[in-house]
């Protein structure tokens, strides 16, 4: 029966009496109700409140009223409600019967008081009657009603695991109750451990356990330790099993999180008890033992040295790990805590290879942005995760050394009087180190004095490799801020090679060079690898004179007794920035040279000659050394004489590559110009106006003509916004339908809307179309030679323009040029071009696209190149004898079939032999500098 039911019920049966009774007297009916008699007295709890209802279990008291008439031993009766007639008990059942005491017994004050025990009473209306003045039928509102309480206890897992993520599981309590106490008990578990486990993630029994508490007080004790809605709270040692159990204090229907780390593997059934009903309920877990499993996303990280390598270790059944990097046979070692916190199950980190092992900053040496690692080497290991280090066994510590110090002397890394930042005399030199996953906390040195890890889960190389720096190029693009775009990808995409670049336009120089970029981000910090260094970087880079790193990029000529311009990399980050793609062991220097007064050292004038030059510089005598302070150093440890860190001594191991480029003012020229020096446009709705431009390609430019001073009627028209060609073409269209022929006219060529080049312009009725060289005839064309050979190549140019022009005819290789010569023709001519004696020693064997290129079409066709003999077969030296029949050309066949040579040292004369009897060759091959540049030329096209 529930409280609801039994108020409306008892409101019920008053209203029907009343209706009875209006009845009767409506009748003419005379009859004596049945004798109501009301208790004077109340049923209450423990703590003296009146009460209705109760649950089974919880004590209830008769107290005050007809119950003091009555004489402490009397004996009464208590009975159960079997039903009610007219609010009024009508029938009721013998229960038990109990003893009369005195009140204060129970602690309700004065007077008499009946202790009626709920525990084996069922659900129903009770009362007492049989002495003093209880009346033998109370009304229904001087009954108590006895209701059982629900309890549901359940663990959202079956099984969890002693330690890691998987040791936590969600517990669901509810009941129909609203507020109450619940007492949890486990055999085998003590309340040290169900504290525990219950306090949740990070709780400790020995520093957050709260004072014990009375059993008798649990309603308003405030000693207690919150997890969510759990209060967790401790008996005092006088409750009896004190020790075994912990009580849920007050709680309401709930769902909390608890952590069965640290708890011994088993199978428990947990038992909750209410602690003032008989409510109970029980669930039951197993705790696992964790197998932790774990892996890299690489097997190899390779990475130049002093660069930054990023490492992902891949967790199974744990979000948490040991890491050692590097051991005794590599020179260097570091033990790593690392920890998945974002629930992705795994660990990123990314490691300084220039500075790890020197005392800086953790942040300087490790960088994770979504995850926890904690190092030994840098002292940011908590205690809890703190490794411990054993000798030959997991039974024997290190002793009073048992520290990392004490492990690295252990491994015989350092001596027993250095400190675990001796480990190293230079940053981490180019070799191979391991990365090991344990799955514990233990460390073992083993009877040879090597590194174990107790429980090795996963394994990885960290393959270093030799830096350097081999080429250097300049790229131009549209004008922007330096820092508009932070993406190398977008950034290519918008560049295109050229060492003309136009003031105004973005000025890239691009570097080929690794080893560095560790060195910077001490400098700066791991977020410029994503958002780009500022020039100062390189500027500090540079002067800290030990390092061996000198960038210079500066005029080649100086004004006066001024110093030459420079690039001032003091400039903000919209003038200079620095990008790098560590992938491919690029940096890109980005330059605003709209900002000339900012982006150099003073004004830049038209046409100037700049020289870009990286060095990283080794010392004649001796190798680079920490100087015992930080990561700086310099040859022998002083910190003024430059030796690059991972070079040996010796001058001949100096590196540097350069690139020149000019600057000069935007410009642009216009076809179609007759002998007057005027540009002819057709007067017709769809006129063009072409031209070439220094202005970067990709840029949005316009072209303006308007009619000149006493043309009439006058005219003016703009273009659309036109984008400048790869190759530095333009092309607008006009409508000058509405200007007569012979008009006189200024073309403007606009950036932005300012006049970049200006020039005249007549209207005519047909403009002739410009020059165009086209390309036919290429000689050879797919081809086979030796490298070495000295090849030749022709083809026809023919100009199908209706202009005579001159433009300068290219033989490419690989996309670079190898030679050239500049032609004039005039329209509908045509010549023959030959490019000879072309080396290909500077080649390697293998495929190669050739052709040749104007600036209006190309032709091209596959080079195949074989490996040159070594020349140890002085056998085939003898058919060499017959290469002199080559001058034949078509007699070049029979040079193999020599075998009248009798002078193996001939043999050589041999292969000139065979390119002068008609395989025409190739001239001197462009250095690795224009490959690269090819191929990212190549890429932009594509793309």
């Amino acid at each position: 029966m529930t409280q609801d039911t039994t108020y409306r019920g008892k409101a019920n049966a008053v209203f029907f009496a009343a209706i009875m009774v209006v009845s009767m007297f409506a009748a003419g009916f005379a009859a004596a109700p049945v004798a109501a008699a009301s208790v004077n007295g109340q049923y209450v709890n423990d703590a003296g409140d009146q009460v209705d209802i109760v649950y089974q279990g919880q004590d209830v008291y008769l107290t005050g009223g007809d119950i003091d008439a009555a004489a402490v031993d009397d004996t009464v009766n208590l009975r159960e409600v079997d039903s009610f007639d007219g609010g009024v008990v009508d029938t009721s059942s013998q229960v038990e019967q109990l003893t009369v005491e005195s009140a204060s017994e129970f602690g309700l004050g004065s007077g008499l008081a009946v202790e009626i025990d709920t525990d084996d009473l069922s659900s129903g209306d009770y009362f007492i009657r049989g002495a003093g003045d209880l009346p033998n039928s109370p009304d229904q509102s001087d009954t108590f009603e006895v209701t059982t309480q629900s309890l549901s206890v359940e663990f959202d897992d079956d099984s969890v695991t002693d330690e890691g993520s998987n040791a936590e599981t969600d517990l669901d309590i509810s009941s129909d109750r609203g507020t109450y106490s619940v007492n949890v008990t486990a055999d085998g578990l003590e309340d040290e451990d169900l504290f525990n486990i219950f306090s949740g993630d990070g709780a400790n029994f020995s520093s957050d356990r709260p004072t014990r508490i009375d059993a008798d007080n649990l309603a308003s004790t405030g000693n207690f330790y919150s997890n969510g809605e759990f209060k967790i709270g401790l008996y005092q040692e006088d409750d009896e099993n004190y020790d075994q159990k912990i009580v849920l204090v007050n709680i309401q229907d709930s769902e909390e999180t608890i952590d069965f780390d640290g708890i011994d593997t088993d199978d428990y059934t947990f038992e909750f008890n209410v602690t003032d009903t008989e409510a109970s309920d029980a669930s039951s877990i197993s705790v696992g033992e964790l197998d932790r499993q774990a892996s890299f996303d690489e097997s190899v990280y390779s990475q130049t040295a002093g660069d930054i390598v990023e490492m992902t270790v891949e967790l199974d059944d744990t979000d948490n790990a040991w890491v050692q990097i590097g051991s005794e046979e590599s020179g260097f070692v570091d033990v790593l805590y690392v920890e998945d916190d974002d629930s992705d199950d795994e660990v990123t980190f990314e490691v300084n290879t220039r500075v790890l092992g020197t005392p800086v900053n953790f942040d300087e040496a490790y960088n994770t942005e979504d995850d926890i690692v904690e190092s030994e080497l840098y002292d940011t290991v908590s205690n809890d995760n703190a490794p411990e280090y054993y000798s030959e066994d997991t039974d024997t510590t290190l002793g009073a050394g048992n520290n990392f110090e004490g492990y690295l002397q252990a491994i015989d890394q350092i001596e027993s009087d250095e400190g675990k930042f001796d480990q190293l005399a230079r940053p981490l030199q180019p070799t191979t180190y391991e990365v090991a996953v344990n799955g514990n906390q233990n460390f073992i040195v083993n009877e040879d004095d090597e590194s174990e890890l107790d429980d090795e889960i996963g394994l990885a190389t960290l393959d270093l490799t030799q830096p350097g720096v081999e080429n250097v190029q300049t790229w131009t693009a549209p004008g922007n801020p330096a820092d508009e775009t932070t993406n190398t990808t977008e950034l290519l995409n918008e560049v295109t090679q050229s060492s003309d670049i136009a003031l105004d336009d973005q000025l890239v120089i691009q570097a080929e060079a690794s080893g560095i970029y560790g060195h910077m981000v001490q400098i700066e910090d791991f977020d410029a690898l994503d958002d780009g260094f500022s020039a100062s970087t390189l500027s500090e880079l540079d002067g800290r004179d030990g390092e061996g790193v000198n960038i210079e990029i500066e005029a080649d000529d100086a004004t006066g007794n001024q110093d030459p311009t420079s690039l001032d990399f003091d400039a903000s980050s919209d003038v200079i920035s620095v990008f790098v793609d560590q992938e491919s062991g690029q940096m890109f220097i980005v330059v605003d040279t709209s900002e000339d007064d900012s982006a150099f050292s003073q004004s830049v004038e038209d046409g100037t000659d700049f020289t870009a030059e990286i060095e990283y510089e080794a010392d004649d005598e001796d190798q680079f050394e920490f100087n015992g302070q930080g990561p700086l150093g310099g040859a022998a440890n002083d910190q003024n004489t430059a030796a690059f860190p991972y070079f040996a001594a010796g001058e001949d191991n100096t590196e540097s590559a350069s690139a020149d480029f000019s600057l000069a003012d935007r410009e642009a020229s216009f076809d179609n110009i007759n002998d007057n020096d005027e540009v002819e446009i057709a007067n017709t709705e769809s006129a063009t106006v072409t031209g070439t431009t220094n202005v970067a390609p990709g840029t949005e430019v316009s072209v303006r003509v308007q009619s000149t001073s006493g043309v009439s009627p006058s005219f003016v028209e703009t273009s659309e916004d036109i984008e400048v060609g790869e190759d530095g073409t333009f092309e607008a269209e006009l409508d000058l339908s509405a200007a007569s022929v012979d008009d006189t006219a200024t073309v403007d060529f606009r950036v932005e809307g300012s006049s970049i080049s200006d020039s005249d312009a007549v209207i005519v009725e047909q403009a002739q179309d410009p020059a165009s060289f086209e390309v036919s005839e290429l000689n050879p064309q797919d081809v086979t030679a030796t490298v070495g050979d000295a090849l030749t190549v022709t083809a026809t140019v023919e100009n199908t323009g209706d202009q005579e022009a001159t433009q300068t005819v290219e033989f490419r290789v690989g996309g670079s040029a190898v030679a050239s010569q500049d032609v004039t023709l005039g329209a509908g001519n045509s010549t023959t071009v030959e490019f000879a004696d072309v080396d290909t020693s500077s080649l390697d064997a293998g495929e190669y696209e050739h052709g040749v290129f104007t600036d209006n079409d190309e032709q091209t066709a596959t080079l195949t190149l074989e490996a040159a003999d070594d020349g140890s077969d002085g056998s085939d030296g003898s058919d060499g004898s017959d290469g002199s029949d080559g001058s034949d050309g078509s007699d070049g066949s029979d040079g193999s079939d020599g075998s009248d040579g009798s002078d193996g040292s001939d043999g050589s004369d041999g292969s000139d032999g065979t390119t002068d009897d008609g395989t025409p060759g190739f001239g001197a091959i462009v250095a690795l500098v224009a490959l690269i540049a090819a191929a990212l030329l190549a890429t932009r096209r594509n793309e």
